[in-house]
């Protein structure tokens, strides 16, 4: 028909489906946050956000997680970067969690360095983060190397 067009139609979801992936996403951004021991308030610090209704907002569906920051929510969360973006974004319905490293494994009660090291990770802006976890791996491979040579 004439003068009606269907170009970009096709990829716009309806007001229900986009509030249904709000409330998803939100709903799976808190309980990771919970899992991480991490606060509302420890979120808004990392990620600059200007105040808690923001974060709470996208915990409870009112608002989307906008898909630019879906990186460094990543990164914070500890997930996946191009998983989470892709659930955020509505391409995925789930992403895949690794085992959270806020808790200790086995009831293992943590010392006072280890838990001044989480402290301070926790501080540190998302990037910093992530290269901290990337020479952990590092370390780890290393100490195992060191290990296998001496046995």
């Amino acid at each position: 028909m004439p003068g009606s067009s269907t170009r970009g139609t096709r990829n716009r979801r309806t007001e229900r489906e986009r509030t249904g992936l709000w409330k998803r996403v939100g709903a799976f951004v808190s309980k990771r946050r919970e899992e991480l021991g991490l606060s509302q308030g420890d979120i808004i610090r990392v990620l600059g956000y200007k105040s808690r209704n923001a974060v709470s907002n996208i915990e409870v569906g009112i608002e989307g997680l906008p898909a630019k920051r879906a990186y460094a929510w990543a990164d914070v969360l500890e997930l996946p970067r191009d998983a989470f973006f892709r659930f955020v974004t509505g391409e995925a319905d789930r992403v895949d969690v690794p085992k959270a490293a806020g808790k200790p494994e086995g009831g293992d009660r943590l010392t006072a360095a280890e838990g001044g090291l989480i402290a301070i990770y926790r501080k540190l802006p998302p990037k910093y983060q992530r290269r901290l976890r990337e020479q952990a791996e590092e370390f780890e491979t290393l100490a195992r190397a060191s290990r296998a040579k001496k046995g």
